[in-house]
């Protein structure tokens, strides 16, 4: 099996991707993802950043397959969350949030120079909120720092206690949707199980 580029060094999409023995190095981007104007469409915005990070080190890695991803949520009033500032910014988020469904987009792209692969996709999981106390709100905050997650929160830590349902890919709300990831990259012929 080939090796793999990750142009991340998040820790949650590590911890995924390593579950599955592929070989795989991760790296970090060198895009600055304030560059891309929040008011475009949700879907395209996400799958632009995917897509630069990867293209910003194809040309050091262009005999491997780069993969990376960006992670939104996208607010009941469709505003694009993604890592809060400070602790009134979480607060807003996650208050914005409380007792509703909210959208969480993931772009994922494959990009290898050699085999001449540029593709970029996007998931959508929809993901229901409790009610949420301020106290809830203060202490999850204080203890649980949300500063590196895009809504302010992650689903596979503390606050899976705001989390009432889901409808799609869990893992997509960790960051990472791998189902589809892993469809397309046995259909580009960059994994084989044999």
């Amino acid at each position: 099996m080939m090796k793999f580029i990750f142009a991340s060094n998040s820790p949650r999409r590590k911890e995924i991707l390593l579950k599955f023995n592929i070989d795989i190095k991760f790296v970090p981007h060198h895009f600055n993802e304030n560059a891309v104007d929040k008011n475009i469409e949700p879907h395209s915005y996400c799958k632009i950043i995917s897509n630069k990070k990867a293209d910003s080190i194809v040309d050091i890695y262009p005999n491997q397959p780069i993969l990376s991803a960006d992670t939104i949520v996208l607010s009941p009033n469709k505003s694009i969350f993604e890592k809060p500032r400070n602790e009134q910014d979480a607060h807003r988020m996650l208050r914005a949030l409380s007792g509703k469904k909210h959208q969480v987009l993931t772009g994922v792209s494959i990009i290898h120079k050699q085999a001449k692969i540029n593709f970029s996709f996007t998931e959508t999981t929809l993901v229901e909120f409790n009610n949420l106390r301020d106290e809830e709100i203060y202490y999850y905050i204080k203890h649980f720092e949300p500063y590196d997650k895009s809504g302010s929160y992650g689903i596979q830590g503390f606050s899976s206690i705001f989390v009432k349902s889901i409808n799609g890919c869990y893992f997509n709300v960790v960051g990472l949707p791998v189902s589809r990831l892993f469809y397309f990259l046995k259909k580009f012929n960059l994994v084989q199980f044999s």
